[in-house]
């Protein structure tokens, strides 16, 4: 029997369960590189896991047409959720839960040279930079990462 994808519906409980995954695959891949420590939790954590999700919040039209993307749901998945952990200790709980509100108002933003993503900007208190992508066949949109800048960083985009 296949095990289920889980949906989460509390982005405590996602970011939390985030935080202990990431931490065991840390304490296990201490002096690793990155590219290491991500090739390592995708090979401890089978597919379910990773794919498991939280719809952390839906995108603008404006957003969905520079991706071109059909739907607006943003999901939030384990496994990048997972990535940015290990990429990004500094960003907190704190700085996630305003995910949703940087998606609803963002100071600015742009799409990539790539095409399938966008990056939204935010300055609240602190400054954020939050990429959103969409998948090839456009009908999937996801966090990436989400960053802390400093304010120096942030006017440069």
């Amino acid at each position: 029997m296949a095990l289920e994808i889980k949906k989460y519906n509390n982005l405590d409980e996602f970011s939390k369960d985030g935080y202990n995954l990431a931490e065991h695959v840390r304490r296990n891949t201490v002096g690793m590189p990155e590219s290491s420590k991500i090739a390592y939790a995708r090979n401890v954590y089978n597919e379910t896991i990773l794919d498991s999700y939280i719809v952390i919040g839906r995108i603008s039209k404006e957003i969905q047409q520079l991706l071109n993307c059909s739907n607006s749901e943003l999901k939030f998945s384990m496994d990048n959720m997972i990535k940015n952990r290990l990429a990004h200790p500094e960003v907190s709980d704190e700085d996630y839960r305003k995910i949703p509100s940087i998606i609803k108002n963002p100071s600015k933003y742009y799409k990539s040279k790539t095409g399938y993503d966008v990056i939204l900007f935010k300055a609240d208190e602190k400054f954020y930079k939050l990429v959103i992508k969409t998948t090839k066949n456009r009908k999937e949109n996801f966090v990436k990462s989400l960053h802390l800048l400093n304010e120096d960083r942030y006017r440069k985009y």
